[in-house]
């Protein structure tokens, strides 16, 4: 039916199949039957003489937006199209939602929620309720978990791939960032104390010789795998302890960079869930418990950077 999602400018309900209509035969503009008998006579009979248009009425225009992908008939403050995920138009979300404030023109440049209705549900709380729980960037993990409720969908964080547990107890996930950050740390005390071990010396200079005995032919990887055979079972295994904690170290910042949006929209819905239950005014708990924490994280970042640099003035290098 072509006025499904449009509104009765009567009682302001959007029409629905089956629903029985009457069209104004001078504007076009649909009534439900009862509303239309109610009145006796169209809603905008005083603007008839005015060249009136219902389907211009900006008021009255369609409750749904059609995906330009695969035209599937979605709500008009959807972010994503339901059947195929492709990104709507935000803009009537954004201009609905925005909190009007005419004393300053500047207010409204700004939406926090990056065009979601606050009072959408998010797996058992409002879309609101997380905004005011991620405090800060809230428009780009309001899409991001928009998408990942819809299609189980997340988005790939850099910040998660270069600072992985730094990252996650910058966010107040303290637990699963503490376990990471512990696991890098280890990783690189572990690799740093190789480097600086008579193992890699017997490799650097195993290294040199094979490339002097190959006068120039051999280079990179070839040189470095001929090195690593001539040393001995010890330090062979020293280097090969090293490159696995290099190769470790990488898997899991990927595995954080493909996750960490996940986890910290679970992490998120727990923590206002469990602030709702036990909390008589959860709104201003929501807002201090939430947010971020940049002194637990700086910490993290100074021992990050100290496994790197306390080596060099221990070595003398």
């Amino acid at each position: 039916m072509e006025f499904i999602g449009l509104k009765c400018p009567v009682c302001e309900k959007s029409f629905e199949n089956g629903d029985d209509i009457v069209v104004c035969p001078d504007c076009g503009t649909p009534h439900h039957r009862a509303c239309w008998e109610e009145l006796n006579h169209c809603a905008f009979e005083d603007k008839h003489g005015e060249d009136f248009d219902f389907g211009e009425d900006k008021e009255y225009q369609s409750d749904i937006t059609i995906c330009p992908k695969c035209q599937t008939e979605n709500d008009k403050n959807a972010f994503y199209c339901s059947k195929c995920g492709n990104p709507l138009n935000i803009e009537p979300q954004y201009n609905q939602y925005q909190n009007q404030n005419t004393a300053n023109p500047f207010a409204n440049a700004f939406d926090p929620m990056a065009g979601i209705n606050p009072e959408e549900d998010m797996g058992g709380v409002t879309a609101g309720e997380l905004a005011k729980f991620v405090g800060n960037n809230t428009p780009y993990f309001m899409r991001v978990f928009s998408r990942i409720k819809a299609f189980d969908k997340g988005r790939f964080s850099f910040c998660g791939f270069l600072l992985t547990g730094f990252y996650m107890i910058y966010r107040k996930m303290y637990k699963l960032g503490a376990i990471i950050a512990a696991v890098m740390i280890l990783l690189m005390i572990t690799e740093t104390y190789i480097q600086y071990s008579p193992a890699y010396t017997a490799l650097s200079k195993a290294i040199e010789s094979s490339s002097a005995v190959a006068s120039g032919y051999m280079s990179g990887y070839t040189a470095i795998l001929n090195a690593y055979m001539k040393l001995d079972t010890g330090n062979q295994i020293m280097i090969t302890v090293m490159m696995l904690c290099s190769v470790l170290r990488l898997v899991i910042q990927i595995v954080v960079g493909f996750n960490v949006n996940r986890w910290y929209f679970k992490h998120c819905v727990t923590q206002v869930k469990s602030i709702k239950a036990n909390d008589e005014t959860p709104n201003k708990t929501i807002e201090n418990k939430g947010g971020v924490n940049l002194a637990p994280a700086i910490s993290i970042g100074i021992i990050y950077a100290a496994v790197y640099i306390i080596p060099m003035f221990i070595f003398g290098y």
